[in-house]
């Protein structure tokens, strides 16, 4: 067997392959004298079938029988050898003829992973935010939850505010033209949510039932429907009734709706103070986490195998597609095509690829291997969300070789990244639980 390889860019490379003549023929002869044993032929007795005669008639079933084994006994017998490591899950091949008394020959078109390196990921300067819940914080969850319980009545004679619920009929035209999806009739919208475009709903503030009024909005330059994104348009607006939130009182009652069956109120902000809790230390390891990432990322420019890329596209445009589904939606309703999404994500799927591969070379450099008790306890976390449901879950990913593998892969990537943490200088910053959040002060 003699290989070529030859490098033909900086990821791609052809490796060709070719079977010396005299193993052609023996590989030949072994898979003729397997197909006398059952082959038929008119005029001739079973197994009488001459030999020639047999590798002219079946030439096509001999040629790919020959390459399907030299294939399957060479191609990644040639990768060990030469130390190629492909990102192709189905390599390119280009096959040449199978012919008694002469070489087989195939050369495979791949491309190959960069070599990576990896640089800055020890003595990281990092600051992790915490927070003390306070009486406060659980107030305002109190208040959260009485405006999740409140009820919206109708007022005679009210004129909107932001906050209340509006009952309306609403004709879009764009151009003078209406547009699907612009009509609707006794819509209920509560004003100040931002549901509607532009400046809808503030435009609605001060009417009152029975009044009429024209509202002007701008779509969105990146409007999921492209035929309106950019223009202008008007609604035609109908008030059938103006709706005023009432809230529930804060006592006992309010926290049996909330779901505390013993304790009362003061039960309620025992189990908020803690979900609170819960939540800033979760939001804090993950703030710190997309830090270290980005410092990474930053000490880690990659250039990338196309094909390599592409893929992390087509896996990502999956995943969008079947989260639309889940919510009753698909790209032609949402006006998007699939290659105009393949392009937003080229971007996130270089960086998810660039992380995958330098956190992988991180943990064989620092010889991290995974835990596998964290293993279990991830599935058991993952798990816990399906309820009922939660040991067939548990089963699925397990008789599964490629979703426990990525279970184990993300397991074993969150221990590099405490490792890195563990080898950095990390400062602890005090801050409000809006201010962790990201939520905007009032």
């Amino acid at each position: 067997m003699d290989v070529i390889v030859k490098e033909t860019d900086t990821f791609d490379r052809e490796v060709t392959v070719s079977i010396a003549a005299d193993r052609v023929a023996t590989l030949l002869d072994q898979e003729l004298a397997r197909m006398a044993k059952t082959a038929r032929l008119p005029g001739f007795r079973p197994g009488k079938i001459p030999k020639q005669v047999m590798e002219t008639r079946f030439r096509d079933h001999l040629s790919q029988s020959i390459i399907e084994q030299v294939l399957q006994e060479t191609y990644l017998e040639v990768l060990k050898q030469h130390d190629l490591h492909p990102v192709d899950h189905e390599p390119r091949i280009q096959m040449g003829k199978v012919a008694r008394g002469e070489p087989f020959t195939y050369t495979a078109h791949i491309q190959v992973y960069p070599l990576v390196e990896p640089k800055g990921y020890t003595g990281l300067t990092l600051t992790q935010r915490h927070v003390e819940i306070t009486d406060a914080d659980v107030d305002a969850m109190i208040q959260r939850i009485r405006t999740e319980q409140a009820q919206f009545v109708v007022e005679a004679g009210r004129r909107a505010e932001l906050g209340d619920q509006v009952i309306l009929d609403f004709d879009g035209r764009v151009d003078g033209e209406r547009f699907a999806g612009g009509q609707a009739s006794r819509h209920t919208l509560e004003l100040g949510l931002k549901r509607f475009i532009d400046t809808f709903e503030e435009q609605l503030v001060g009417c009152a039932a029975g009044d009429e009024r024209q509202v002007r909005v701008t779509f969105p330059e990146g409007y999921s429907v492209q035929d309106l994104a950019g223009k202008e348009a008007t609604f035609d607006c109908t008030i059938h009734e103006v709706l005023v939130r009432h809230l529930p009182p804060e006592d006992d009652a309010l926290a049996e709706r909330a779901g505390v069956k013993t304790g009362g109120l003061a039960e309620l902000r025992v189990e908020i103070a803690q979900t609170l809790r819960d939540q800033v230390a979760k939001e804090s390891k993950q703030q710190l986490k997309k830090a270290i990432l980005t410092q990474v990322l930053a000490a880690n420019p990659l250039e990338l195998p196309s094909r390599l890329v592409q893929r992390e596209c087509r896996t990502m445009l999956t995943q969008a597609k079947r989260e639309y589904e889940q919510q009753g939606m698909s790209l032609t309703d949402l006006g998007i095509g699939e290659q105009y999404l393949m392009q937003q994500f080229v971007k996130p799927a270089q960086e998810r690829i660039t992380l995958g591969m330098v956190l992988g070379e991180i943990a064989d450099r620092e010889r991290l291997v995974v835990d596998e008790a964290a293993v279990e306890a991830r599935l058991d976390e993952v798990s816990a969300a399906y309820g009922e449901r939660a040991n067939a879950m548990k089963k699925w990913v397990r008789d599964n070789e490629e979703r426990l593998e990525s279970l184990r892969n993300s397991v074993l990537e969150q221990q590099v990244i405490d490792w890195i943490q563990q080898n950095s200088t990390v400062t602890i910053e005090a801050c409000t639980f809006d201010e962790l959040m990201g939520k905007p002060s009032n």
